[in-house]
């Protein structure tokens, strides 16, 4: 439950620059050598949300070299290269594109995801989240309540306040954004709040409705309130709803907040 909103993150970048081009659209021919780098910069987008990585990644490689300086397409690269588990070659796109646009929340965004996914460099990752967030209002295209939120997920490996501090930013932006809801609902249990811990998870569920992480964290919250009925009420319905699910196996495991 502690995983940063990565795919929320793509989405948010990926969609920045995809314009009108869909899985199964083909787009406008170019008519020049910039159109051409946008043209297959949409068409390599495309191909990663197909799942199709090597094809993204020729039609990226091919947007570059046409126009180097096109930071959208280095982290839509660097994306690809953490699908193909390339780490290396992940953190050199994104440090291009940061390079190339210290203005874009979206990339800068990323870049934060990315950081902190790998062990031990969450707080070089919370720069990179407070440096978006210190972008002026005017040139952000970034969902702030997302930002915030990623911020306050990484957070939470080191520093729970900040965490919580970072959430409450993102509530503040968006009062049911539900991963902001559910990030402060496990802050709170792991700061010993059981109630505002139960409080915040049952807005999430008003607004999400039943996941499998929510309801292993109500089993946990209940279990952590004395409610024991409550917690086996959660359990059952979370092996009810979602049999195969990773959270099943962890219904008897301690409850804890887990690294990246």
């Amino acid at each position: 439950m502690t995983r940063i909103l990565r795919i929320v993150a793509v989405a948010a970048c990926l969609a920045a620059a995809a314009g009108c081009i869909t899985s199964g659209t083909k787009a406008p021919l170019p008519a020049s050598g910039t159109d051409a780098a946008q043209y297959n910069l949409q068409l390599g987008i495309s191909y990663f949300r197909q799942g199709k990585y090597d094809a993204a990644k020729e039609k990226l490689q091919r947007a570059l070299a046409q126009d180097p300086n096109l930071a959208t397409a280095h982290t839509a690269l660097a994306l690809v290269y953490e699908r193909l588990e390339d780490p290396d070659g992940a953190e050199r796109e994104h440090r291009r594109a940061a390079a190339l646009a210290p203005d874009d929340p979206d990339v800068q965004n990323a870049l934060g995801v990315f950081l902190c996914a790998q062990r031990d460099r969450q707080a070089e990752a919370l720069r990179v989240f407070d440096k978006a967030i210190a972008i002026p209002l005017s040139k952000k295209t970034v969902n702030r309540a997302m930002l915030y939120t990623n911020a306050g997920t990484c957070a939470k490996y080191s520093d729970l306040p900040r965490a919580e501090a970072y959430l409450r930013r993102a509530l503040a932006e968006a009062p049911n954004f539900p991963d902001a809801l559910l990030q402060l609902a496990e802050v709170s249990l792991a700061q010993g709040n059981g109630l505002a811990a139960r409080a915040f998870l049952e807005r999430y569920l008003g607004a999400r409705g039943p996941t499998a992480p929510a309801l292993l964290l109500g089993s946990r919250i209940e279990a952590a309130l004395g409610d024991a009925p409550a917690a086996a009420r959660y359990a059952q319905q979370l092996r009810t709803d979602f049999p195969t699910a990773a959270e099943v196996r962890q219904l008897d495991a301690p409850a804890g907040t887990a690294g990246p």
